[in-house]
């Protein structure tokens, strides 16, 4: 409900105050709008190879998320299938993209790694090591490698595995999602130095005000963020994301609504490049 109600709250201001949604957001928030749009990662299902061909033909930023949930079917015993499968995603690139094409991978495992190496923080950074190298020279994003059983817990091994990572001098970043809901939680991450990338999952956080709050906050303490939410939105909730999106700057959004990558592509790039345009028309303050 509050999700939905401050989005049409913002809406109706935009309106009558005959601008865009994200130069309200830029007013009261007093931060500048981008000054193109904001990249974008395409969800992607990993058995769909034309999707993942289009994608890479489209030139999206950020892919191919996919969704690796059960540890020996999708990362293998000793991790050997995810490292196949980023390493044709990278040859694909090459094989059928621009030559100056490199967008970054990002992997969701679902806390499949901590299932395969338990608690051992020292093996994970190792492995991730060796995911890294399989997709280079694409910079490596992994979200959720571990899901502990409590916000205190993840915290933990999240602020180990940077630790780990930054040690052996690898350079792939870790996003957290679960345990990380709300606007109290994206504090508690950003405040630890957690994560590189925090997930910020729109309707979880309730109002758009939590949102707006969650990005800026994230990014006054140095923390990465993707602008996200759920495939099961709509045009509507998805456009009004990339508007906060242009106005708040997170590193990224998730591509929504669905999960067949061209629409939610569609209507969020559309979406900010016509907002910028209208922005860049009429000569109107406010783009970085």
């Amino acid at each position: 409900m509050r999700y939905g109600i401050t989005q049409a709250l913002l809406h109706a201001a935009a309106l009558d105050n005959h601008c865009t949604m994200a130069e309200i957001v830029s007013r009261e928030y007093g931060c500048k709008i981008a000054a193109a749009p904001i990249p974008i990662l395409a969800s992607c299902h990993k058995e769909d190879e034309q999707m993942i061909d289009r994608m890479i033909l489209k030139r999206v930023d950020l892919l191919p998320h996919a969704s690796f949930q059960q540890g020996e079917r999708d990362i293998g015993r000793d991790g050997e299938k995810l490292i196949a499968y980023a390493s044709a995603i990278v040859r694909r690139i090459r094989e059928i993209g621009d030559p100056d094409y490199r967008p970054r991978i990002h992997l969701d495992v679902y806390g499949t790694l901590g299932e395969l190496f338990g608690d051992d923080i020292q093996a994970i950074a190792d492995y991730l090591g060796r995911l890294e190298t399989a997709v280079q020279p694409h910079e490596l994003l992994v979200e959720s490698f571990v899901i502990a059983a409590t916000r205190e817990a993840q915290i933990n091994s999240f602020g180990r595995l940077r630790e780990a990572i930054a040690m052996r001098g690898h350079q792939v970043k870790i996003i957290v999602d679960e345990w990380c809901n709300t606007l109290p939680d994206i504090k508690a991450f950003a405040d630890a130095r957690a994560a590189d990338y925090a997930q910020i999952k729109t309707p979880d956080l309730g109002g758009i005000n939590n949102t707006i709050e969650a990005v800026l906050y994230a990014r006054s303490k140095g923390m990465g963020c993707c602008l996200g939410g759920t495939g099961n939105e709509t045009d509507q909730s998805a456009r009004i994301t990339a508007q906060i999106g242009l106005a708040c700057q997170p590193d990224f959004l998730l591509s929504k609504p669905g999960f067949g990558g061209d629409e939610a592509l569609m209507i969020q790039s559309n979406e900010m490049i016509r907002t910028l345009a209208l922005l860049d028309t009429t000569g109107r303050p406010g783009a970085d």
